[in-house]
């Protein structure tokens, strides 16, 4: 579906979703730069802090469960403030930057069917675990 992250949050926001997950490969100019990481909304009074803490333990199990999954380098969790698919939301959300595709090995391994099912899983776990603590 070719819709903006506004119109995804929007969605998420109509269903009364549990969680709204993003995922994203990222790329930098230094080809040898790897690992993932998750980003969550920044607390900003009267816009996302009804959702920024929900979102940050979401962001924390997601991230520890793919590091754990997928053995990629952990480049921890950050909270942002200027993504439209968290400042639309209404319901806790995150972005999982899964790695590098301007990194020659994690873009193979991002196109790899076993290393895809090592970060299903990896969700997999987060989300059930997210579910049962909220």
């Amino acid at each position: 579906m070719d819709i903006s992250n506004a119109e995804r949050a929007q969605l998420a926001n109509a269903v009364d979703a549990d969680l709204l997950i993003r995922l994203h490969a990222n790329g930098a100019a230094d080809r040898s730069v790897s690992g993932l990481f998750t980003l969550y909304p920044a607390a900003i009074k009267g816009w996302t802090d009804d959702i920024a803490a929900e979102s940050k333990a979401a962001a924390e199990l997601v991230q520890r469960h793919l590091v754990a999954e997928t053995g990629a380098d952990d480049d921890g969790i950050h909270p942002r403030s200027d993504l439209t698919g968290f400042n639309w939301s209404d319901v806790p959300a995150i972005l999982a930057e899964l790695g590098y595709m301007t990194n020659p090995a994690e873009d193979r391994l991002l196109a790899s069917p076993a290393y895809q099912d090592k970060i299903v899983q990896g969700f997999v776990k987060a989300v059930e675990e997210f579910l049962r603590t909220r």
